[in-house]
């Protein structure tokens, strides 16, 4: 119930997307309730973000940099564009609260449809499951298990690099070789995190249904030996992480009467998952609207580059192991500006179609065969 009359925005779920609209909203004089099971809790997952996303922030909310991240393949390719871990303390304490009236709640569907009662605008940002997980769920999802390890113990699995933004080598087959023929493929997550330590992170870029965390661990274990990382440090690593990344976010339609922001709606980009910088910058636009009395019918609009990017994600479920290798050689081959297009969750049209043309054209011929199978195909 939100008490004392009614307010401007109702926020529901206080993560990267919730908090930062309720911090912008609050910032710009309106009137804000935020309801979360647990609104004092810091953020626990690993977000990283490029450098040039991070417009409007200050610069403590960098944990670590990496001036030039890698991608392997077949070849190795180093990116020409920052890549920064976010210090997630930071973050919180630069999105304030002060002037927010925070209430502690775990609300349903219901619940949160009730508070337009109270509020003239209601926004459901509760992430993907706000029930939680299920088991059986078929959704197509990002999935990894992570470790992380002091830089000496992690240093033999970067192999020379600054950093592994993805490295998909099939090393995870371990020392018994061997096919990778019906396997999902899955890369090395290697990124310093400026204290000292790294995370070693074997994920699964999106699979339907989603590739078992404990696979992901078996695999990590097997790369690691195999590039001679120490076990013991690795079965008992300074942390552990476990993801679970839904790629189409919540994938219904919003509570009735409310705006669904961040991975409740529409806000997570399908082939990568990444979700965090546009969540944090489309906060300010949004909050910019609503405090000119604007309501949008949708936080993150349908948009003509959806189609291309929704073909981009059942390229990633169909493709086996050599055209996913084949793909992000591709990729690593474009030139910066279709990069950015590519990994961009608002990319436009034009772009977006010159990135995966670039990349198609820049595939071997069995590649582009395999490709334009998993794309076209119904």
């Amino acid at each position: 119930d939100v008490s004392g009359g009614r307010v401007d925005v109702a926020v529901v779920g206080l993560g990267p997307a919730g908090r930062s609209l309720a911090s912008a909203c609050a910032a710009r004089g309106l009137r804000v309730v935020a309801v979360d099971p647990r609104p004092d809790a810091v953020w626990t997952p690993t977000y990283g973000v490029w450098e040039d996303e991070l417009a409007g922030l200050p610069a403590t909310v960098v944990r670590s940099r990496l001036a030039a991240p890698e991608v392997r393949a077949h070849e190795a390719h180093q990116l020409s564009r920052p890549y920064v871990v976010i210090d997630n303390v930071a973050l919180q304490a630069a999105l304030a609260l002060d002037d927010v009236d925070v209430r502690r709640g775990r609300l349903d569907d219901a619940e949160v449809a009730a508070l337009s009662s109270s509020a003239r605008v209601v926004v459901d940002a509760r992430g993907a499951r706000p029930q939680g997980l299920c088991a059986d769920d078929p959704a197509p999802a990002q999935t990894a298990f992570g470790v992380v390890v002091p830089d000496d113990v992690a240093a033999p699995a970067l192999q020379g690099a600054e950093g592994l933004l993805m490295d998909w080598r099939t090393d995870w087959r371990g020392d018994g070789g061997g096919g990778t023929a019906g396997l999902r493929p899955s890369f090395l997550y290697a990124i310093p995190l400026g204290d000292g330590t790294v995370l070693l992170e074997e994920t699964c870029l999106a699979a339907s249904p989603p590739l078992p965390v404990a696979e992901l661990k078996a695999r990590l274990l097997r790369r690691l030996a195999a590039r001679g990382v120490d076990p013991s440090a690795v079965d008992a690593p300074l942390h552990r992480e476990v993801v679970h990344i839904p790629m189409r976010g919540r994938g219904r339609p919003p509570v009735p009467g409310t705006l669904a922001h961040g991975v409740a709606g529409r806000g997570g980009h399908v082939v990568t998952g990444y979700s965090v910088a546009h969540a944090l910058r489309r906060s300010r636009a949004l909050a910019d609207e609503l405090a000119t009395g604007q309501v949008p019918r949708r936080v993150d609009a349908v948009a003509p580059a959806d189609a291309l990017r929704e073909a981009g994600l059942r390229a990633v479920l169909r493709l086996d192991v050599d055209g996913t290798l084949a793909l992000f050689d591709g990729f690593g081959h474009l030139p910066a500006h279709l990069q950015r297009a590519y990994m961009a969750r608002d990319g436009d049209l034009t772009d977006v179609a010159a990135a995966m043309w670039s990349m198609f054209r820049r595939m071997p011929w069995s590649g582009r065969r395999e490709l334009a199978r998993a794309t076209l195909l119904p």
